[in-house]
């Protein structure tokens, strides 16, 4: 099926949050001290290279294909299962990307905003995959499970004031869902459990891009809203690993000295280190933080946000989510494209 679109500007956004890493089997991808300025990220010291794909960074559209011959609207949530596909959050669908590239339709329509069990399916803005090949959206106040078949059924609906940004699934199958106002874990018997903001605020619409994953211990990453990547074990004990509240930036650097824009997507690659989509004003950077909080920038450039493939950092459009394949890969939705960044 195809239906085209004009071509569209590549800073076209699609609310999202991230999608989540995970370790070498893909798993639906987590003291202050003040401090301030900006800086320079450092480029890598060891060379990798970021290239397209699928899709086209600036022409927009929704076609099913392979390689550059597929369309995307972007930048879409992301997530990876454990055969190394993509799945991409999309207006009224969900769409599947192959190892090899090809697009096609996994659920939803691309024509028929409707609904889905009584949930509204109109655009999801987060998504995440389990081990066992089920999937997790969030969809306004609806958090809804996606079977390997494409069925759909609604987990939880969210409190006033929360619209689902992003969401990660744990091994024990706890989803965690952040939101502009708060993040919660939500466990398979429904129970949820607030790990740090409000459960809810009249009047407010809590919608935010923000990227939170999760470990095989249970430990969760998050990007706070206030500039700062927050770790939060399963005893809900929280630190912050890397960044200053209230501070903005791009400055590489160690815990407190790191600075942060915009982390829309998290993705971990199975040791603990930690990749984020840092979508900026005018800055679109690959970020990665070491266990101790060490963060330096792996692509992109400060000041670029368009497409530049070749030899990292290279260049990025506006970025939205975010995976890691295990094996050395991260793939990024940029524009309305998703790029493969081979890491050094």
């Amino acid at each position: 099926m195809r239906i085209t679109a004009a071509t569209l500007s590549a800073s076209l956004v699609l609310v999202l949050c991230a999608a989540c890493g995970g370790s070498t089997t893909p798993v639906a991808a987590g003291s202050v001290t003040p401090g301030g300025g900006s800086g320079t990220p450092t480029p890598p010291a060891a060379t990798g290279s970021l290239g397209l794909f699928a899709g086209n960074p600036v022409d927009g559209g929704i076609v099913d294909g392979s390689g550059e011959a597929a369309r995307f609207v972007g930048p879409a949530a992301m997530t990876i299962d454990a055969g190394g596909n993509l799945y991409l959050a999309a207006t009224c669908a969900i769409r599947k990307v192959t190892p090899a590239g090809a697009a096609s339709l996994f659920a939803g329509s691309y024509t028929n905003c409707g609904s889905l069990d009584g949930s509204a399916f109109p655009s999801a803005s987060g998504i995440a995959a389990a081990a066992d090949g089920r999937l997790f959206i969030t969809s306004g106040r609806n958090v809804i499970e996606v079977s390997p078949a494409g069925a759909t059924r609604t987990l939880a609906v969210l409190e006033p004031g929360n619209l689902g940004g992003g969401i990660a699934v744990d091994a024990a199958g706890n989803l965690i869902v952040a939101t502009g106002i708060g993040t919660r874990r939500i466990a398979p018997s429904g129970a949820s459990t607030l790990l740090e903001g409000v459960a809810s605020a009249e009047g407010v619409s809590g919608n935010a891009r923000r990227g939170v994953a999760v470990d095989a211990a249970g430990t969760v990453y998050l990007a706070a809203l206030d500039n700062t990547i927050l770790r939060i074990d399963s005893a809900g004990n929280r630190t912050v690993l890397a960044g200053t509240p209230g501070s903005a930036g791009s400055a590489d650097g160690s815990g407190a000295t790191a600075r942060f824009s915009k982390l829309v997507a998290l993705a971990l690659d199975g040791q603990g280190t930690l990749y984020a989509a840092d979508a900026g004003a005018d800055s679109q950077l690959i970020r990665k933080i070491t266990p101790t909080g060490v963060v330096s920038t792996v692509a992109g450039k400060p000041g670029v946000a368009t497409l530049q493939p070749g030899a990292l950092p290279g260049g990025l459009a506006p970025l939205g989510g975010l995976v890691f394949d295990g094996k050395g890969i991260l793939y990024a939705s940029s524009g309305n494209a998703i790029v493969r960044i081979a890491l050094p």
